[in-house]
């Protein structure tokens, strides 16, 4: 399951939320003074490889500028 992070428009608090795909922000109330008056905003993500020793699937000179 994704984690999805939320502010609340009632009292600006930033929560991030462990939900399934299929969840909607209609589900998801705010932890500090449970409104449900809540966006879902835009967060980083990180991805591993699965082994510490797999190589990359980029080419050896790695990423090109494209310009």
């Amino acid at each position: 399951m994704p984690i999805y992070e939320y502010i609340c428009l009632n009292c600006t608090e930033k929560f991030s939320v462990l939900q399934s795909i299929h969840a909607s922000g209609h589900d998801t109330k705010c932890p500090k003074c449970a409104s449900k008056e809540i966006k879902k905003v835009i967060s980083a993500f990180c991805c591993s490889s699965g082994s510490a020793g797999a190589s990359s699937s980029y080419p050896s000179g790695g990423f090109s500028g494209g310009g």
